[in-house]
């Protein structure tokens, strides 16, 4: 007997089918019905152990929702120190604030050494009119 590569040990299609024009079987429902029965008596199973868990320790699904914060309490939530940055936003704007006034204004670098910083428009100029030391 030749196969005709559908898996069957019968020889081609059944005459019949060719005939009228379609597969005259069914599929075999007793394999269909027991896997779908066995996933029903699985989901059941299931559902019986995750009771017995909550049971055993005490909770209800009720509770669970009880221990988590609530949308206030998580906004007011301070992490612990070191609290390095809390508002980047607002600390970004110091940082740029602080070093726009230092790069535009005269200060002290070390006053002990007569070290001064100046503005970078008047360095530039004086390095127009004087060039840079040892040129």
């Amino acid at each position: 007997m030749s196969t005709t590569g559908h898996g069957h040990s019968e020889p081609g299609a059944d005459p019949e089918s060719i005939a009228v024009g379609h597969e005259l079987k069914d599929a075999n429902v007793g394999p269909l019905v027991f896997a779908a029965l066995g996933l029903g008596v699985l989901l059941l199973v299931s559902f019986i152990v995750m009771g017995v868990v909550l049971r055993s320790t005490g909770n209800t699904l009720a509770d669970t929702s009880s221990d988590l914060p609530t949308t206030t309490a998580m906004q007011m939530q301070i992490p612990p120190s070191p609290r390095l940055q809390q508002n980047a936003v607002i600390d970004g704007n110091q940082i740029i604030a602080d070093a726009t006034k230092k790069l535009a204004g005269y200060g002290w670098v070390d006053q002990q050494a007569g070290i001064t910083h100046i503005p970078i428009e008047r360095a530039m100029e004086l390095v127009v009119e004087r060039g840079v030391a040892g040129k």
